[in-house]
This record gives structure tokens, sequence and C-alpha cells, in this order.
């Protein structure tokens, strides 16, 4: 097991909207290699062509070799092409959909083999969220409501917490003890994770913070940061 475990959380954006480019190379520059390899999971937006497609325009350079795989189609030879990878982007869509496809082919163990071995994980949105135990999502059609994730990161996240509604049901979660302390993430903003821990921040765009909330209190995610070195 390697120290220094990297995951990257953004809130909203990047190259699947094709915007903020910036967020996209804060999370090139997390990989300290000349050459590397990034593999692009679009499953919670059952492998949408046109996602796929950003990324390869996005992210097409001298220094990257990429891919992608297309759980929803085929899981054999998952494995490989996951371990094979120096950064996991996952990205965004229906969160509740890609864990259940996950969990349903036991692929969550290869993921903690992933990163345990030091391959970066990051996404967006539902690939933002993921890593967490716990999450508020919408993706069951219900509403904003509580879901577990895969475990890698204590605590809970959201999201799209510029969206006034999301970040308000999520400071009532926690208040209510339905979700954990947790952190939220706005449009346009990177989280990275250091073993498992908020390390730095990262805004795209004026006024868009992330921030860390508990029953008591919502600061900002840097404040955060500092007060916890």
């Amino acid at each position: 097991m390697v120290r220094n475990k990297k995951i990257i959380s953004i809130g909203g954006g990047g190259f699947t909207h094709n915007t903020d480019k910036s967020l996209d190379q804060f999370v090139l520059n997390q990989v300290n290699l000349k050459k590397f390899k990034i593999g692009f999971l679009p499953t919670a937006s059952k492998d949408n062509k046109e996602k796929t497609d950003l990324f390869y325009k996005r992210f097409e350079n001298n220094f990257t070799e990429l891919s992608h795989f297309n759980l929803c189609s085929k899981i054999d030879g998952f494995k490989e092409w996951f371990l094979n990878n120096d950064l996991i982007y996952v990205g965004g869509g229906n969160t509740f959909y890609m864990l259940e496809l996950w969990k349903k082919n036991n692929l969550i163990k290869i993921f903690e083999e992933g990163y345990d071995k030091g391959i970066i994980l990051s996404g967006v949105s539902a690939g933002a969220i993921c890593w967490f135990d716990w999450m508020l999502s919408d993706s069951k059609g219900l509403g904003f409501k509580p879901l577990r994730g895969i475990n890698l990161i204590s605590g809970s996240c959201t999201p799209h917490s510029s969206d006034g509604d999301r970040i308000n049901q999520f400071q009532k979660d926690i208040k209510n003890s339905k979700l954990p302390e947790g952190i939220a993430i706005d449009d346009g903003v990177a989280v990275l994770f250091i073993d498992g821990k908020p390390s730095e921040v990262y805004s795209s765009r004026k006024n868009h913070d992330a921030y860390f909330i508990d029953k008591n209190k919502k600061i900002s995610l840097k404040e955060h940061i500092k007060n916890n070195l």
C-alpha cells in the first residue's frame, strides 16, 4: 500500500460540460509522471458517447495515453484495464445506477486495489461523491436522499452545492443525523484528498467554493484544512 493516495472530487463542470478547462488541468497536475495513462468511466451516463468524445477532445496531447471502458455493455477485462491506468476519471450522471452496477458485478474491490496501488481516482458530480461513505443524491428520482458510497473517504459529500436547495438539504440531513459530517463542493470547484483527508481546494469560478459542514457549522473547506494542519 502506498502513501499519499489521491482522490480528486469535482463538484460540477469540466470537460463533460465543455467548460472549466483549468479544472481538468488541476487533475492532470496531480500525476507526477512525464507520460501517463488516463482511463475514463462513463458508467453514470450509461456510457454516453458524446461525453466520451469530449474526454478524448479535452485530454488528448503528447503526454497522455487515453482509453475508456463501457461497463454498461461488458465487464470482462475491466480489472486488467483499470489497473493499467495511472489516473481514473469517473464521469457524471446517475449515481445510483452507477453504484448498483459496480456492486452487482463486485467491482468495488478493484477500485480499492487500484487506489491502494497508487492509481489516482477522480471524477465529477457522481464521480466526485461515489468515493465517500455517504452522499446526498437525487439519482433515484425521489428528491435529495442519502445514498451509500464505496467508503474510500470517510464522511459524506454533495456536488453542485452552488444549488441552494441541495446544500440546504445537505445541511439539514447532517444536523438531523441522516448523514455524517461532510463536504459540499460547488460547480467549478475541485477538492484534492490525500490519504482520505482534504488537502487542497481549487476553484475555476469566482465566488464558488467548497465547504465543511457538521451539525453546528458550515465553513470554507480551505479554512477547515488550515485549522487541521
